[in-house]
């Protein structure tokens, strides 16, 4: 039976678009850290096709003008969400946090600015990522 999702029902011309893009080095478009091809499929840092106009919103899931590379956790986190919202919040993140070291730093501090966190909860939430770089 066929399936109904594009990215299955398209599964040649997606595997061959995933197969080139992971052969030429890669930046996330919403982090923009590198994205190292070694990592396993579901690994947090590997490679996603991200799709810019979601599937859902009537996006191709094959068209090379519609797919950028992700980190699976920047994907997850982006959801449906417009370019321009993923491009504000990183920029709100950027303002409030500074830099971020890994895309899980990243999805951390673009949940937190899009929340609009305040001041207070920025020295709490500086301290937690603080820790989490001891490891």
């Amino acid at each position: 039976m066929p399936s109904s999702n594009p990215r299955y029902a398209n599964y040649s011309a997606r595997s061959a678009l995933r197969k080139r893009m992971a052969s030429q080095p890669q930046r996330c478009w919403m982090c923009g850290l590198p994205i190292s091809p070694t990592y396993p499929a579901r690994h947090p840092y590997a490679l996603e096709l991200d799709e810019i106009v979601p599937i859902s919103k009537g996006g191709s899931a094959i068209d090379p003008a519609n797919i950028r590379a992700a980190h699976r956790c920047c994907n997850q986190w982006r959801g449906d969400k417009p370019v321009g919202r993923v491009q504000s919040i990183a920029t709100a993140a950027r303002a409030a946090f500074g830099a971020w070291r890994s895309p899980a730093e990243f999805v951390l501090f673009a949940r937190s600015a899009a929340k609009g966190a305040k001041k207070a909860d920025q020295g709490a939430i500086k301290a937690q990522v603080s820790c989490s770089r001891r490891w």
